[in-house]
């Protein structure tokens, strides 16, 4: 979500008069953004929800799927665990950093080469986006080499991370990276 309501705006949010509320009572407020439950929570205190409105309510809260397990490096292909120690070599990375990266190219790709996202661009071990093709050695043509797609997901860890060990923490928090 874009937008912060902060205390004060919540109650207001319903109606879309937190503006109004904000300079009727010309002040801002410094308190820390509300979590979707909280606004939640505050738009509803005090009022009754019955009949349709909270059968849509409810049905929309059940609908909300709880996070995925992650998927075990115990099951990565013997091809992609040896395709990713070359990368590794290739690219002067710790071997530090493998556990990590077994991490994200199960979750990613259960280290399939080539696998294709059915709903965007992501392709590879580590699903990089057509944003992100430029980290394989030669690009677009890097997909369906095992060595070549392990150095582009590497070099994007690298980049935008910094270590694959921020980028795994990063993972788990978000189910993505």
């Amino acid at each position: 979500m874009t937008d912060a309501l902060h205390p004060g705006q919540a109650a207001d949010a319903a109606d879309g008069t937190s503006s109004q509320h904000a300079r009727r009572h010309n002040h801002s407020h410094s308190h820390a953004p509300l979590s979707f439950q909280q606004v939640l929570t505050r738009a509803f205190q005090g009022k009754v929800a019955t009949g349709r409105f909270l059968g849509s309510v409810h049905r929309a809260v059940v609908r909300v799927p709880a996070p995925a397990p992650t998927k075990s490096t115990a099951t990565l292909p013997a091809t992609a665990t040896s395709a990713l120690s070359q990368a590794m070599a290739l690219e002067g990375v710790p071997s530090s950093w493998q556990p990590s990266l077994a991490f994200i190219m199960a979750q990613e790709s259960s280290g399939k080469v080539g696998v294709h996202s059915p709903i965007h661009s992501a392709r590879g071990l580590y699903q990089l986006t057509a944003a992100n093709y430029h980290y394989n050695p030669k690009g677009a043509a890097s997909f369906g080499d095992a060595v070549e797609e392990a150095q582009g997901g590497i070099r994007y860890i690298r980049a935008r991370y910094g270590t694959a060990d921020k980028a795994a923490a990063f993972w788990r928090q978000h189910h993505w990276y």
